[in-house]
């Protein structure tokens, strides 16, 4: 059984304020592909990728001949376990076992988010003339939408994580809660890297894949405080609701000023407020489960406004 809580890291706190430790200039320019994990043993290119990536960051597999900058290999072997350790230890990846596995490969997928994300620029000594407002970027309003999407499946992921742990500890039936947190985990891998591509609307539909599967694992552990976690998720899920509605409010009011017709996504945003109110009406019956299916409905609707900003 794995015991490995994800280090909880907030995808909204990397895009705003950015790694916690700093990557070489030739780390963010290699850009690997994993889709399966690496162990001891284990040969093919996207080891080679991986190596170069270690070098690239600081965690050096060796400093000359097989595995060195600009000699690396195919070959996942002791030198590339110690690399990989170290490289663990540093993204707080515990235990740092020196497999590159399903954490591992989430981990290396969020520095690539973060890498990608633009630097806030600096305030200017001297203030500008203030610009003619900018329309609406479609793409901008699709990314927030994706950003905040991945959030809300970390979150579940890591919830999901947790309650597993305390379950085995507990020595609790978690029936299949194990495969279903590595089907998650795999679902927000896929993402991030549609997220890194600027594929947004696959991004959420793979977000939202994580989310549920994650919330399915929790259903599967017949552990002691099931029904706190469940009313816990329900109000999480309630809370995120609210600040998409927000958002989306912003964005249409945004589209206005520019003299946009936003006569439509107004309607969907009504609907969504509708829907909200049913949430909430739920909530209060404690029919935990029919608050998540109103939510994903509110988020389908969000979907539909978004559309409609394009």
């Amino acid at each position: 059984m794995k015991n490995t809580l994800i280090t909880k890291l907030s995808l909204l706190a990397l895009i705003v304020a950015g790694l916690a430790f700093a990557q070489s200039a030739r780390a963010a320019d290699v850009q690997c592909t994993f889709t399966r994990d690496l162990a001891l043993g284990d040969t093919g290119e996207d080891i080679r990728c991986l190596q170069k990536y270690l070098n690239g960051a600081g965690y050096t597999v060796a400093t000359e001949g097989v595995g060195s900058p600009g000699n690396e290999t195919s070959l996942y072997r002791e030198k590339t376990v110690d690399a990989v350790k170290k490289w663990q230890t540093a993204r707080g990846i515990s235990p740092a076992t020196g497999t590159f596995g399903p954490l591992s490969r989430l981990s290396y997928t969020k520095s690539l988010v973060a890498a990608a994300t633009p630097a806030t620029p600096a305030t200017p000594t001297v203030k500008p003339a203030t610009p003619a407002t900018p329309a609406v970027s479609a793409q901008s309003t699709q990314e927030k939408n994706a950003r905040t999407r991945i959030k809300a499946a970390i979150e579940s992921l890591e919830d999901a994580k947790k309650e597993f742990n305390k379950a085995e500890k507990d020595d609790d039936d978690t029936g299949d809660a194990e495969d279903l947190i590595d089907e998650a985990n795999e679902s927000l891998f896929d993402a991030f890297r549609a997220f890194i591509e600027g594929a947004y609307g696959e991004a959420v539909d793979y977000a939202d894949e994580a989310r549920n599967t994650a919330d399915d694992a929790q259903d599967e552990i017949d552990g002691d405080g099931d029904s706190d976690a469940d009313e816990e998720d329900a109000q999480d899920a309630i809370d995120e609701a609210e600040d998409d509605i927000d958002s989306a409010e912003d964005d249409i009011s945004e589209a206005e000023d520019d003299g946009d017709n936003v006569d439509d996504a107004e309607d969907l945003l009504d609907e969504a407020q509708d829907l909200l109110d049913d949430a909430e009406d739920a909530f209060d019956d404690e029919d935990w489960d029919e608050v998540i299916d109103i939510v994903d409905e509110i988020n389908d609707v969000l979907d539909d406004i978004d559309n409609e900003l394009d």
